[in-house]
């Protein structure tokens, strides 16, 4: 019986590192957001907090983007 041409294309992705990069992507969310609540909390002011949250990201995002792509 010949190959479904779609799977043929799409070879099944392996569910477990799937679920870990998407473990790892909701993480660097967590830390983003606790980031930016916790400026938020101490200062009072949602501007400095957003800043926090994005300066967060702007540092972590980058370490995480080339971490997937040495892992692919």
């Amino acid at each position: 019986m010949p190959v479904d041409p779609d799977r043929r294309r799409n070879p099944p992705a392996n569910t477990r590192a799937e679920v870990a990069k998407q473990v790892r992507l909701w993480l660097l969310s967590l830390i983003c957001a606790t980031a930016g609540a916790a400026v938020v909390w101490r200062t009072g002011a949602v501007l400095p907090g957003v800043s926090a949250f994005l300066i967060t990201l702007a540092v972590l995002g980058p370490c995480l983007w080339a971490y997937e792509r040495r892992k692919r």
